[in-house]
């Protein structure tokens, strides 16, 4: 698959086999399937593989997809070469950091043909709890992971961080290390690419041992299995994203730079496609390996696959991906799947549930999240979020009326080439089309965009109708760098007039904050204008975009798009909360800004001065609140790091 290059074309108009050690797949040469004493853990040779602590245990551990009883803890095994052809790795889980009392624990044996990683669906805990675990190999001992399970009754508040795009050449990651830093976090949720395939020629940020070659393996998309499987090695080896994982559960969905089965780069490399032997089933199958997700099964009902004997969680179909995280009466955690039905990766999809057009999600999906989210609602779960990987709320170039042909769209998202199942998603949110009663109480939180964006859930891109929203006004926010001020547009009233609610249309609310890393607007609009990132007159030129998009899209309460960083969701039963945290990505140990507040009312009031609608996003200075962060009731001690990070 090509590097997606529709935002770079629009802004740019608009303004005028590696020769490193491959791990994962070296057997053992005496095929011997005892473990030994002790394990090849000596560097010195000439060692060169992406590490952050010490061998066997470099790349830390990793926890995710918690529910109320059990949740999967990950590590892996990493020898200069390996030692036998499986190794067999002890588990232990505590309610305290100090391991004064093992509550479980176990054994797993690993191999190659897992690329060497433990994953243990870890049973039997309680719900709306945290808990401390580690590994041992070779009389060695990981690093200590901290986890928390799903509460399966009510709780006062739930914190979620959201995050997407990271991308480890264009950022120091300084979002990952305040995230690391939180104690009060039920779940972090990333939207896809997760990891990157090549260097965006205009982010080069930094390299591993600062070698900016795109001959080596960790500077230029992956040509085979092997070196897949070191690109997260790569991420793992990063401190913040290592500490991030380590100190909370992960709900980790894929987009298109995970799923890149086809070789190419922006920058210049000695090597050509035909090399390439990836596969679209390696790249899922490298996802379920390296990452702490509980696989579901191959039927498509986004059932979990459940193991009770300690054993590895491996996947039916890898290219299943969409499933569920129940969080008690507050809350269900969907997440969905928007890429892999592209037409890229060859795969049919069945869009028999639409009156016709092409589908992105297939019809099996559709009807899935369809059905579960109406389930939900009729449970009388207060909200649903769904982890989404692309804006799916209009964001593009409006059409006049509903009715004409619509106008040509930039396809800053997908979903632009989707419009009728985005309309059907929405329509059977509502209830229409006989689907019943209107779910309310809807959260997408999206990435990919690579900027800020707050809005409602509405299907229709006319710029005349019924709908109507407030006038936007600047953002008298900063954002994280001097030149970035007065950052983004959003709108400063509700739009409604008293109790009359004019964004009746609206069904939910989407939350979308930024990227990890990769470049917004202010960066490729550097580029095309050859201008320096991150000055004054591009943050200028992109208020200008910001300032378009807003006024054609009504639809949009909030939009920045020079700042990266992450969110953070704080759900309590009457209202959520939407937090839009920035660092400089160019400096290391950057400070956490708060941007934007938002807020969403789980029931509508229209007795105030200021009515509260549901399934409406607003600034939280609409209805006359501070902008204050908020904070979490449960905390929990952080896992000791105990070992010092080293990457190299």
């Amino acid at each position: 698959m090509a590097p997606p290059l529709d935002r770079r074309h629009f802004l740019k108009g608009a303004a005028a086999l590696g020769a490193a050690p491959l791990i994962g797949g070296l057997q053992a040469c005496g095929g011997s399937d005892a473990t030994p004493a002790s394990g090849n853990l000596d560097e010195s040779a000439g060692f060169d593989y992406p590490l952050a602590l010490p061998l066997p245990f470099a790349h830390g551990v990793a926890s995710g997809d918690p529910l109320r009883d059990r949740v999967i803890i990950w590590t892996r095994i990493t020898e200069t070469t390996p030692s036998a052809d499986e190794i067999a790795v002890r588990w232990e889980v505590s309610e305290t950091p100090d391991f004064a009392r093992v509550l479980r624990s176990g054994t797993q044996r690993t191999n190659a043909a897992r690329d060497w990683t433990v994953k243990v669906d870890v049973t039997q805990l309680a719900p709306a709890s945290s808990y401390y675990y580690r590994f041992h190999a070779f009389g060695r001992t990981s690093i200590t992971g901290r986890t928390r399970t799903a509460p399966d009754s009510a709780v006062d508040s739930l914190r979620i961080a959201v995050l997407s795009c990271s991308s480890y050449w264009s950022s120091w990651w300084s979002g990952l290390g305040h995230l690391a830093d939180r104690n009060d976090l039920d779940l972090v949720i990333h939207c896809g690419d997760y990891i990157y395939d090549f260097v965006d020629q205009d982010e080069e940020v930094r390299a591993r041992k600062d070698a900016k070659d795109t001959a080596l393996p960790d500077y230029r998309d992956w040509l085979n299995i092997g070196e897949l499987r070191r690109r997260y090695a790569l991420w793992r080896s990063d401190p913040n994203n290592l500490r991030a994982h380590q100190q909370h559960p992960w709900f980790i969905v894929w987009d298109n730079h995970d799923l890149d089965e086809d070789y190419g780069n922006e920058l210049a490399t000695p090597f050509d496609g035909e090399q390439s032997t990836t596969t679209l089933a390696q790249t899922t199958q490298v996802f379920w390996e390296w990452t702490p997700s509980r696989p579901v099964k191959a039927d498509g009902s986004g059932e979990f696959i459940l193991v009770d004997d300690g054993s590895y969680p491996a996947p039916e179909d890898s290219q299943r991906v969409w499933r569920r995280l129940p969080y008690g009466p507050l809350l269900d955690v969907f997440g969905v799947d928007t890429q892999i039905g592209l037409p890229g990766h060859g795969l049919t999809m069945d869009a028999s549930h639409l009156p016709s057009g092409n589908s992105l999600m297939g019809r099996t999906q559709f009807e899935w999240l369809t059905q579960s989210m109406r389930a939900s609602a009729e449970a009388g779960v207060t909200w649903r979020l769904v982890n989404n990987q692309t804006w799916l709320a209009p964001a593009d170039v409006p059409d006049l009326v509903e009715g004409l042909p619509p106008l040509p769209k930039i396809g800053i998202s997908r979903w632009s080439d989707y419009p009728e199942e985005r309309a059907a998603l929405l329509q059977n949110l509502r209830g229409d089309h006989g689907a019943g009663s209107r779910v309310r109480n809807n959260i997408v939180v999206s990435g990919d965009a690579h900027g800020n964006l707050a809005s409602d859930l509405i299907e229709s891109t006319a710029l005349l109708g019924a709908y109507v929203s407030g006038l936007p006004v600047p953002n008298p926010r900063p954002g994280s760098t001097a030149a970035n001020v007065l950052a983004g547009f959003g709108r400063a009233t509700t739009g409604n007039l008293g109790p009359l609610n004019l964004r009746e249309a609206s069904v939910g609310v989407e939350f979308a904050p930024s990227s990890m890393g990769r470049g917004g607007g202010d960066e490729l609009l550097a580029n095309a204008l050859q201008l320096e990132p991150g000055s004054a007159a591009t943050v200028a030129g992109t208020r200008l975009l910001e300032l378009a998009l807003i006024a054609l899209n009504k639809n949009i309460q909030f939009l920045e798009w020079v700042d990266h960083g992450y969110g953070i969701v704080h759900l309590t039963a009457d209202r959520a909360v939407f937090e839009y945290w920035w660092q400089d990505k160019l400096t290391p140990g950057s400070p956490d800004v708060l941007g934007r507040q938002m807020i969403a009312w789980a029931q509508t009031d229209s007795s105030g001065l200021v009515a509260r609608f549901q399934d409406q996003i607003d600034d939280v200075t609409a209805h006359g609140l501070a902008v204050a962060p908020t904070r979490g009731t449960r905390v929990a001690d952080p896992a000791p790091l105990t070992q010092t990070l080293a990457p190299r």
